[in-house]
Formats: structure tokens, sequence, C-alpha cells
């Protein structure tokens, strides 16, 4: 019962604030990376020794082996396969170390997570604040646990199911490991098969439950913002309605207002700073990460699509969630600043005016994530990326890639 219990904190009914941490952070534990400080719990050690075993499987299937099969493994014929190998090691390689500076950093996560917290304890439980803040995170869930299951569901059938469900000879199409040559073979076989399925711990689960939890953070602020906005445009009804309950009437409109409008001032404020932290610690892994999983991308199409069916929508679902994530937030930030000129404000007194002046200050800094500083996370963004790298594959397809070196391999 207890099991059963924790299962349905997965589920899409539970989609409060904490049971979404909550669920994220059991994912992360798995990974080694302990997310809530208020779970005081010792990770289990079996997790370290499993994560320790997938790192050096990575180190061993991936830099070593991928270097070897490259540049010392001099075969006719495997210019294909030296191709998609080398688009495997550099989204590995991003993914990776999005999660070794996500485990380097985690006191300063661990600060932000717990700044969110308390955020989210400072909303009055029932309040219409609270009930916007829950539809909207219902809506934060739903999108992170399709985007989970479908990801999973393609590394589990291309890292784990594929290789068990075909014969030996299959494991040509894999890319070789350095001293497991020929694969086919006892125990070859076998150790390349164990390799492969560690190697998606560290390379695929791991990032993926990294790229979990930022949706769900940035998803907050999102839902955040967008509760914020519900506040101010029922700003001046709630204080009419408020005076119109007094009895007495000892509580004018004005000053009612300037009480909610320091506490939304304050709020805003509040989430602009933890999603500042979020941005500060996520920017340059954004970055790395981007470049490498487009240079994979340019390999993957220059391998042809036959041959990376798996991999290719799988980067390119990593992309284009952080661009989405991104859009969403910018999305909810221009949502607030639209509420702000519409909260009725020419019916305020003056110290209520510039109090909605600074608060308009504000909200034009549009919050948005960024790669780096430099690229802002959104659609635009991530339709730039797309054509960039078509317009890279066609270039080098058109200059360096001779089509009678590139004969069709089985599916890889």
């Amino acid at each position: 019962m207890r099991m059963l219990e924790g299962l349905r904190q997965f589920g899409l009914e539970r989609h409060d604030f904490p049971t979404l941490l909550g669920n994220v952070a059991t994912l992360l534990r798995m990974m080694t990376l302990n997310i809530d400080s208020r779970n005081t719990k010792r990770i289990p050690f079996i997790f370290y020794v499993w994560m320790l075993v997938s790192l050096f499987c990575y180190v061993y299937g991936f830099p070593i082996s991928v270097f070897w099969f490259i540049f010392l493994r001099d075969e006719e014929e495997e210019l294909l396969k030296k191709i998609i190998a080398f688009s495997q090691l550099t989204v590995c390689t991003g993914s990776v170390g999005m999660y070794l500076h996500m485990y380097w950093n985690k006191n300063k996560l661990n600060r932000i997570i717990d700044a969110y917290i308390l955020c989210d304890s400072q909303v009055v439980p029932y309040s219409r604040m609270s009930r916007n803040i829950q539809v909207a995170l219902k809506s934060v869930k739903k999108r992170a646990f399709i985007f989970w299951i479908f990801a999973m569901s393609q590394v589990v059938i291309y890292f784990m199911i594929r290789p068990l469900v075909l014969d030996r000879n299959s494991m040509k199409d894999y890319q070789l490991l350095w001293g497991l040559d020929p694969i086919v073979e006892t125990p070859n076989f076998e150790i390349s098969l164990f390799v492969i399925m560690m190697i998606s711990t560290v390379s695929v689960f791991a990032p993926l439950n990294i790229l979990v939890l930022l949706m769900v953070i940035v998803g907050y602020s999102e839902a955040h913002l967008l509760a914020l906005s519900e506040e101010l445009l029922y700003l001046w009804e709630d204080a009419e309605i408020d005076y119109q309950m007094q009895s007495p009437k000892n509580l004018q409109i004005d000053e009612f207002v300037k009480r909610r409008l320091e506490n939304i001032i304050k709020s805003h404020a509040q989430s602009i700073e933890m999603f500042q932290q979020v941005e500060d610690l996520f920017r340059n892994g954004f970055a790395i990460q981007f470049m490498l999983n487009s240079v994979s991308l340019v390999a993957c199409l220059m391998g042809g699509l036959q041959n990376t069916y798996v991999q290719t929508p799988f980067t390119l679902m990593l992309i284009g969630m952080d661009c989405f994530t991104g859009q969403n937030l910018m999305d909810a930030s221009l949502t607030f600043e639209a509420a702000v000129y519409s909260c009725k404000w020419e019916r305020f007194e003056k110290n209520n005016m510039k109090s909605v002046l600074l608060m308009l200050r504000n909200a034009q800094k549009t919050m948005q994530l960024s790669a780096g500083g430099v690229a802002f996370l959104n659609y635009a963004c991530f339709t730039t990326i797309v054509k960039t790298i078509y317009s890279t594959y066609t270039a080098f397809q058109s200059s360096h890639v001779d089509t009678g070196e590139t004969k069709e391999l089985t599916t890889f």
C-alpha cells in the first residue's frame, strides 16, 4: 500500500508544487543528486555504485572507444558508422556535462529549490491565487510527464530492448568498442551489451531528469506570474467588494489597493530574483549543450535519417523542450506586463499610480531563459537553430561528402 501511494504521487491529480518537486527529487536521488534539503535521508550506496559504473562505461564507450574507432581503426566502408559514432559522442557529452555541472553546483541548486519552496509556502491556501497556481502547475506536470514518458520510451527501446530482441549480427551495426572486436563473439557481445545499457544511465536518464526539474521550477515561475496577473486584473473589483462588505466602512478603497499592490510588487520581485538564480545556474550549461547538440544533429543528417531515426528526434526534442519552456515563461511574463496595463490604474490615487509605474518598469524586463546570455530560448530560437543545422548540413554535403563513399548500412 505504501508503494502504491508513492506511485500515486506521480499521477496528474497530484500537481501541487511540493509534490512536483518530490517527484523530480525521487528521480534525481537515483542519480545521486539530492535537490531537496528537507530530505535528510542518505542516498542508498547502491546508487553511487551504479553511477560510478555508468560514468566509467561512458568514458570507455564514448571518448576512448570513439577516438579509437574514428582515428585509429582503418577499415574501408565504415565512414558512415564513424559519422554516427561522432554524433552520439557529441550529444552524450553535452548531456553528461549538464549532469556534472548540476552535481558540482548542487549546493546552489538546493538554495534555489529552498527559495521556491518558501515562495510557495507564502501563498494563502485555497485563495484565488493558490487555485490559479494549481491550474497552471497541472499543465506543467502534464507536459513534463508526457515529455519524460516519450523520451524514456525511445531510450529504453533503443538502448535496452533492441539489443536484447535482435540477434548478435545486429550488434555489428552499433559503434564498436575498443578491445571488443569482433563484437558478435562471446564475451565481447555480453560486455558490449552491458556497456551500452550502462551508458544510457549517465548520458540519457540523468540529463532527462534535470530537464524535467528545469521544466518544474521554471513552470512554477510561469504559474506564479499568471496567478499574479489574475490578481492585478481583479484588483479594483476586489477593492470595491471589500468596501461594500465593510461595516462600518472604516477602510478606504485606496488603502485596500495600496496593501494589495505592495504584496503583488513584493511577490513579483521575489519571482524575478528566484528566476535570475535559475538563469545564472543553467545559462552556461545550455550554451555548451546547445552547441554540442547542434553538431550532433548535423552529423545525424550526414549519416542519414534512416540510420539515426531514434537519435535525431531525441536530440531535437532536447533542444525543443528547452525552447518550449523558455517560450512559455516569456509568454507568462508578457501576460503579467499586459495585466499591469489593464489593472484600472487610472482609478487609483496618485501614490498607488506610482506603485503601478514601478511594477510596470520591472514587468517590462521580460523573464527569459538564455544559452550563455546570447540566445534567448523561445520558438524563434528553435527555428533559427534548425535552419542553421540544415544549412550547415547542406554546406558539408555539397563540399565534403562524396556520395559514393556513403553506402547505406542496415539500420543503426
